[in-house]
């Protein structure tokens, strides 16, 4: 009679265990900084002033100027999140958790595994579609005649363009986009995904601390 523990519950510790070593707080803070108090980051901080009598007047418009060396060090940072052979791919993370839970509770986490795949899927960010639209309406952007670039492939020719790899189809894509709108795109996408890797550790840590599994001690 051995105690052997069986290979896919040791494979599902070991990710587990990778991941909470990689989502500790300060994660992606460069990003996680610019959120207001609901989570989202404004496209837009407009300031406006009362001149009596009810009456209002814009005084200010401000856009957010990001740095294309913030949006690179986070990508190098959180990659290993949406990159499917890493052991903290996140759908790999969600179920491996689901691998380490009773099955009353592993059913439980579907909803986490669908917000998951909203964001997450394929090797891709952005699952859910796009939050804006950029390209030049008087030529092919590379998708057809006519078809403007949504956020989420902006964000993915981004990444796997220029930050990751120089891809010839991905860096034609983005000469039609202005370089302000290319890490538009990656930071609201990665907003998205920093949500859902913060929503991930909450509830391994949550059933950890009640029980529902155990890790073996990590170094």
């Amino acid at each position: 009679m051995t105690n052997e523990m069986p290979a896919h519950v040791a494979v599902a510790q070991r990710k587990i265990g990778k991941f909470l070593k990689r989502s500790r707080p300060g994660l992606g803070e460069p990003i996680v900084e610019l959120r207001d108090e609901n989570g989202r980051i404004p496209a837009l901080e407009i300031t406006w002033e009362s001149s009596g009598n009810d009456d209002w007047a814009i005084t200010a418009l401000n856009q957010r100027t990001l740095d294309k060396r913030m949006i690179d060090s986070t990508i190098v940072e959180c990659r290993v999140f949406f990159a499917e052979r890493e052991d903290c791919y996140l759908p790999g993370v969600v179920s491996a958790l689901q691998t380490l839970l009773p099955p009353e509770k592993a059913a439980e986490r579907k909803p986490l595994k669908d917000r998951v795949s909203q964001v997450v899927r394929g090797s891709r960010i952005g699952a859910s579609g796009p939050v804006f639209y950029s390209g030049r309406l008087e030529m092919d952007n590379g998708l057809g005649p006519g078809q403007l670039l949504g956020s989420d492939l902006i964000a993915m020719d981004y990444i796997y363009g220029a930050a990751l790899h120089e891809d010839d189809e991905r860096l034609a894509r983005l000469d039609n986009v202005q370089p302000e709108s290319q890490l538009k795109a990656v930071m609201y996408h990665f907003n998205d995904l920093l949500h859902v890797v913060a929503n991930v550790r909450a509830q391994i840590e949550n059933d950890l601390t009640k029980g529902y599994f155990e890790l073996p001690r990590m170094r």
